[in-house]
């Protein structure tokens, strides 16, 4: 198992889904290129997937019960106003179990986990709204959820080294 907190991995923040939709079209030319790299745990496919999946879930519903009152209050409390500005989230956090929904197949292609994050990405860029309450957060806007979404998304795809073709 790699240490994702100290692996080597690119200087990546999103400030919008344009830039995120650039990045996996880079991505996927790197990918066909048979030059695409990962540093961390996770392949390409399931990185891709499990950003997918978040957004997914912000669009259509999250599965199962929120986090215990208290655990939502706390984490609010500590991380919050940090998780809308955008800047990406530290690495190495476990996904808890209740939580296990956001966890990627261990078969996840690159082309299968490209190809679900590029629809959800065009999806919201095409009109479609982030909803649903968050099981950790509560009630986000849509711009709290992009910011959210962003800063997630720049943290996992920042172990993903696209390479020139």
């Amino acid at each position: 198992m790699i240490d994702t907190k100290t692996a080597d991995r690119r200087e990546l923040r999103y400030t919008s889904l344009d830039d995120l939709a650039s990045d996996i079209e880079a991505i996927d030319a790197s990918w066909q290129a048979g030059t695409l790299k990962t540093t961390g745990n996770w392949s390409a496919g399931q990185i891709t997937e499990h950003v997918a999946i978040l957004m997914e879930c912000a669009v259509d519903g999250f599965p199962g019960k929120p986090a215990p009152w208290l655990v939502r209050k706390v984490i609010k409390m500590l991380f919050l106003k940090k998780a809308l500005t955008g800047d990406p989230l530290p690495p190495g956090f476990k996904i808890p179990s209740q939580a296990s929904f956001l966890t990627p197949g261990d078969n996840t292609t690159t082309e299968a986990g490209v190809a679900q994050l590029r629809t959800i990405v065009d999806r919201v860029r095409g009109g479609v709204r982030f909803t649903h309450p968050s099981p950790i957060f509560e009630k986000l806007t849509h711009e709290q959820w992009v910011m959210l979404q962003l800063g997630h998304a720049s943290m996992h795809m920042s172990f993903i080294q696209p390479s020139e073709t």
